[in-house]
């Protein structure tokens, strides 16, 4: 195998794993009307657009909006940031195929920037930058008693009464320290339990089918199953549709625009784990939120501590919080997990020890430095070549204070 077609392999054994490119998949004929459908399912999102073929992830149920204000701007020198450094990341940028580019400081757009063929309402489908989005979601709920991070999944799932996977911890689920995870299977295999988590009519019941690989709280494992579990545990705990918590308590008190979850089918289960269809705008509000430690719009829309705790460093990963990742300290080639074979390097150090960021699959980024005053969101083509602290460290090279 030529080395160039080996890490595209690679890439794309990673991203079935992590959820981002289902259709790559390679399926015998469908043996039964729900395997049909499963299939169908997965033939309609297109895999070379599997980001930006937002409309193909279907059924999709709205997450609502605020009253949403136009971002405030400046000129890069007036942030004083030097405009070279800032055409440096937009580079950078293009080489990796990148539909937007957005960089503010200090809460002002200084640089945006859209591909030939999108605009500030394009919406993609970003993989698991939803998985940040769900942790941030359960500061409210904490804070009011409706879950606690020491409660066992069963408490709220009553299916896992009896089960060893009951006592899993909602803290270990948002760690990925669950222990969780299926045996290996093929791309396209209908009946394994990653592919039904993706594409079964009842993502709660494909649930059931994983088991315990490591004892829980002992290893670090990135896994979709873990944040699924996190989910529904969040919506039993509340009593109220995610669709709905979510925009009441983080979606429309950030100013975001209205966004689509992906369900199993009608008034289904939502992914929880992936495939938040948004803007690039609107995951620059979602930054400034970490940035500003769960304010938005002068408010405290999530609670402050819980900021703290999502982005604070996991006992097993240093460069994992809760659902978030963080840069320091330097991973130079930075895993998932043991049983996902992509991998992202960093060449380098981060510039800055206190950067933080959402991670989708294939390079979907949104980065935030709160000692820089900074917030960076990328959304592109998945890139074979995506460097972690690359795109950062451009834009970091060019502040003047």
């Amino acid at each position: 195998m030529k080395p160039a077609t080996a890490v595209r392999a690679g890439l794309v054994a990673g991203l079935l794993a992590l959820g981002l490119a289902p259709a790559l998949a390679q399926t015998a004929p469908a043996a039964s009307p729900e395997a049909a459908a499963m299939l169908a399912r997965m033939q309609a999102i297109p895999m070379a657009r599997a980001v930006e073929a937002a409309e193909a992830y279907t059924p999709a149920e709205t997450v609502a909006g605020g009253k949403s204000k136009a971002l405030r701007t400046a000129s890069a020198r007036s942030a004083r940031i030097a405009p070279d450094a800032l055409a440096a990341a937009q580079a950078y940028a293009d080489a990796q195929d990148s539909f937007a580019l957005i960089v503010a400081r200090n809460g002002k757009v200084i640089h945006e920037h859209y591909a030939p063929g999108f605009t500030p309402a394009s919406r993609y489908a970003t993989a698991s930058m939803h998985k940040a989005v769900l942790a941030l979601a359960y500061g409210p709920a904490l804070a009011s008693g409706k879950i606690a991070l020491a409660d066992p999944l069963k408490k709220h799932l009553p299916e896992f009464a009896g089960d060893p996977k009951g006592d899993v911890t909602i803290e270990q689920l948002l760690r990925m320290t669950a222990g969780l995870g299926a045996p290996p299977a093929k791309p396209g295999d209908l009946s394994a339990p990653s592919t039904q988590l993706m594409f079964a009519p009842d993502i709660r019941a494909a649930t059931r089918g994983f088991t315990l690989v490591h004892t829980p709280g002992t290893t670090f494992a990135y896994a979709n199953i873990s944040t699924q579990l996190a989910g529904l545990a969040l919506e039993a705990a509340t009593g109220v549709r995610y669709s709905t918590w979510l925009s009441q308590h983080l979606w429309a008190p950030i100013g975001a625009a209205d966004a689509a979850l992906w369900l199993d089918r009608p008034g289904g289960n939502p992914h929880y784990f992936c495939c938040l269809q948004a803007s690039a705008r609107d995951w620059l509000r979602v930054g400034e939120l970490i940035r500003n430690n769960g304010k938005a719009g002068g408010k405290q829309a999530i609670p402050a501590a819980w900021v703290a705790s999502v982005i604070a460093p996991s006992p097993l990963n240093p460069n994992f919080g809760m659902n978030i990742w963080r840069g320091s300290p330097h991973a130079p080639v930075r895993r998932y997990g043991p049983a996902v074979a992509m991998t992202v390097p960093a060449a380098k150090p981060f510039l800055r020890d206190d950067v933080v960021y959402i991670d989708g699959a294939g390079g979907q980024r949104v980065y935030v430095v709160p000692s820089a005053g900074l917030t960076i969101v990328r959304i592109g083509k998945p890139a074979i070549g995506w460097d972690e602290s690359e795109l950062v460290n451009r834009v970091l090279a060019g502040l003047k204070s």
